[in-house]
């Protein structure tokens, strides 16, 4: 999530729904931060909203709630490994082409160590413009990869 959405919700700016971010204290546990892409610590506030990750609605447009410090908070700087909140050790990647419209048959459930080789195999693919790393369990959105960031992820 860009700083400028972030800051967007932070102020109270209306959500994919057209709501106001709730705001919550994290007790710790299973909060993960779509802007610094860390755990929201114990005791710090957050929000709790709707978010699409997408430019436009259609179809394939999926929307879902997202958790986000309720203060500034900076990204990781190091791209080399993946983000510090995927902590399971599973997730579901899913390609999308330049239109955010999903390419079948590239979903599927990858084990977290293999997720770098997952991506980089299907951003290989000059179809795949980009690859959401979703929830396993839930199919929540949690990030994702695009070619021109591969290098950096």
């Amino acid at each position: 999530m860009s700083e400028s959405v972030a800051d967007h919700f932070r102020n109270g700016g209306a959500d994919a729904y057209g709501n106001a971010p709730e705001r919550a204290v994290s007790d710790g546990k299973g909060i993960p931060c779509r802007r610094c892409m860390a755990m929201v610590a114990k005791g710090q506030p957050y929000l709790v909203l709707a978010w699409r990750p997408f430019s436009q609605l259609h179809a394939y447009a999926e929307t879902g709630p997202v958790f986000l410090h309720a203060e500034t908070c900076t990204p990781q700087e190091n791209h080399e490994d993946l983000p510090a909140f995927l902590e399971s050790p599973d997730y579901i990647l899913r390609a999308y082409d330049a239109g955010e419209r999903i390419i079948y048959g590239t979903g599927g459930v990858v084990n977290r160590p293999d997720i770098r080789a997952r991506l980089e195999q299907l951003l290989a693919d000059p179809a795949v413009e980009a690859v959401h790393i979703r929830s396993s369990r839930n199919n929540c959105y949690h990030c994702k990869a695009v070619r021109a960031e591969m290098t950096a992820l």
